[in-house]
């Protein structure tokens, strides 16, 4: 599916097309070859039923619950809804920070015994950080639920926030942000493309922080903030698994019952304005592959047009017969890759096109291929065949996502803080059914236009001449997901 709910989905598939370009964009099914009738459409496939449900505690915690008997597995995941938007200038990368204090220890449980315990009774716990959500899972056995829901909500309220445990977390991140982005050409790229993006709102930083800010973060700056969103009442609590719902009902209640309702976060985050020229940036950094990376401003995920714009994206770049791929890589033979994802974030987002390519090919050719394939999309409606493909492919993507209890979960929680409303996510691929080629194009007319594009090139400096000195944008980072990945110090991917 070329939709991009997570920070480092962007970075991840401008790589990996750049080295290795068989490979589509994450989530996309492999493309029909051109020629054939299209499959049968999504409108014929039958829909799965996902029966969940859902009750809210006393204390605000909303519980979602999917009995999955396939297997005696099951997953508890918490959503927090916070992320590196919630941040402000002086304390950008204390939420990706608090990904990694979770497992520092709380008032019964020592640092990485949360992680530790799970992992002897053979279960797999992670962490990831957006600009939207910071969500936390378990999964485990099913008789070892109560036991997981025991040690989330002990650390929901009762983390120990020790200024030897925010230094050393805070070097962790730093390190992190050092290896993945400052050592990456492709992460400079995307930071200064980001931060061209948004003027005004904190997309402007993502979740993997700032080495300026990370630096100054104070043990009060850590214990507001955790005071602030790791509340039940800013929680969603995701159970999916080999588990029947009343005696969970029970568990619930025990562990997180007790836990007080805190005070409402706020809400209020600045507006970003109106795109009314192009902006272009490029880098000049030592790069085996150059990259560009064009995107539009798009609203945001929960709006009624995302729909199409994904379909849009999959014609663009879902599979070799794609379009962008067609034309850049196998026609023209201008670039290595290219391709297209929709970024859905809670608030506007972009749509964004990229290309990959080798350094005898001319750069301004390539940036002139992307934008006359976006003209064709504006220009002319996208065929049936097409618009059946995108559906196909993003109708897959759904019940691919459906094969582990993991999935399910981290789906349910994104589509209950980005996308507002969990049944998003239930309603599945029956949200492209009404897309229509008029809907494509008109998308594609109303967003994909010069006025809203910003772009950035990343390429080698002319022979003989300096590099340029790496342009940071004015604090932002590049758009990248933290995931915790060790079960003993979670590492950010």
């Amino acid at each position: 599916m070329n939709r991009r709910r997570s920070s480092s989905a962007l970075l991840w598939a401008v790589w990996v097309s750049a080295s290795v370009p068989t490979l589509a964009i994450p989530g996309a099914a492999r493309a029909a070859k051109p020629g054939k009738a299209a499959p049968a459409t999504a409108a014929a496939l039958p829909a799965p039923k996902l029966d969940v449900k859902s009750w809210t505690l006393a204390n605000g915690l909303q519980v979602l619950f999917l009995a999955d008997h396939k297997a005696p597995i099951a997953t508890v995941q918490v959503f927090y809804h916070v992320g590196s938007k919630d941040e402000h200038v002086g304390i950008r990368g204390v939420a990706h920070m608090f990904e990694h204090m979770m497992f520092r220890g709380s008032v019964h449980v020592p640092p990485e015994e949360h992680a530790r315990l799970l992992k002897e009774v053979g279960g797999q716990v992670n962490a990831y950080t957006t600009e939207d959500l910071t969500a936390y899972h378990d999964t485990v056995p099913p008789s070892y639920v109560g036991f997981a829901l025991q040690l989330e909500a002990e650390r929901m309220r009762q983390l120990k926030l020790f200024p030897a445990t925010i230094n050393s977390e805070r070097k962790v991140v730093e390190e992190e942000k050092r290896l993945r982005v400052d050592n990456d050409p492709v992460g400079k790229a995307i930071e200064r493309f980001r931060a061209l993006a948004y003027t005004k709102h904190p997309y402007n930083w993502t979740a993997i922080g700032t080495i300026e800010d990370l630096d100054r973060v104070t043990p009060v700056d850590c214990q507001r903030f955790y005071d602030t969103y790791y509340q039940p009442n800013n929680a969603t609590l995701i159970v999916v698994g080999d588990l029947e719902e009343g005696p969970l009902r029970k568990l619930v209640d025990r562990y997180f019952g007790p836990i007080p309702r805190g005070v409402d976060p706020p809400r209020a985050y600045p507006v970003e304005p109106p795109q009314t020229a192009p902006r272009m940036a490029t880098l000049r950094i030592e790069v085996q592959i150059p990259v560009v990376v064009g995107g539009y401003h798009i609203p945001r995920a929960s709006d009624p047009d995302l729909p199409a714009l994904e379909v849009l994206a999959s014609v663009l770049s879902g599979g070799e017969s794609s379009r962008l791929t067609e034309r850049l890589v196998r026609h023209d033979h201008l670039a290595i890759a290219a391709g297209g994802v929709t970024e859905a974030l809670e608030d506007p987002g972009l749509f964004i096109v990229y290309a990959a390519y080798l350094p005898d090919r001319d750069g301004a050719r390539v940036e002139a291929a992307l934008s006359e394939e976006i003209a064709r999309v504006r220009d002319k409606p996208i065929s049936a065949y097409e618009l059946d493909k995108a559906k196909n492919q993003l109708a897959a993507g759904f019940v691919f996502g459906l094969q582990t209890v993991d999935g399910v979960a981290q789906e349910l929680g994104s589509a209950q803080y980005v996308e507002g409303d969990w049944h998003r996510f239930v309603e599945g691929a029956t949200r492209y059914l009404a897309v229509t080629a008029a809907d494509v194009q008109r998308v594609a007319r109303k967003y994909l236009i010069d006025t809203n594009l910003t772009r950035v090139t990343l390429e080698p400096p002319a022979p003989g001449a300096p590099a340029a000195p790496t342009v940071p944008g004015p604090g932002a980072t590049p758009s990248i997901k933290a995931d915790s990945k060790s079960p003993t110090r979670p590492e950010t991917k």
